[in-house]
């Protein structure tokens, strides 16, 4: 159970490097199309938390509700991190 709760929080919280992806790659495109890269961000994460669902409950390594409730809570909590420096990106803009 322990190793379920720690591979859902790594994989939750791997979200979080998306979001750098996004930011440092689109900085000047923040500005212009900042809708389409908060969505291929947003969309990009999704994809990578199902992914990661999917590949853990298909071949059930570790137990699956365990993993699926810290994964969801790695992913909420790299979502509220993520707020924080969109945040600060756009107050030093």
């Amino acid at each position: 159970m322990t190793s379920a709760v720690l591979w859902g929080l790594t994989a939750g919280l791997a979200t979080l490097a998306v979001s750098e992806i996004v930011l440092r790659r689109s900085g000047p495109l923040l500005r212009r199309a900042l809708w389409k890269t908060l969505l291929a961000g947003a969309a990009a994460r999704a994809v990578w938390v199902l992914f990661a669902l999917a590949l853990v409950l298909a071949r059930a390594p570790v137990e699956p509700r365990a993993f699926t409730i810290s994964l969801l809570l790695g992913y909420l909590a790299a979502q509220v991190i993520e707020g924080m420096r969109y945040q600060r990106f756009f107050e030093r803009q």
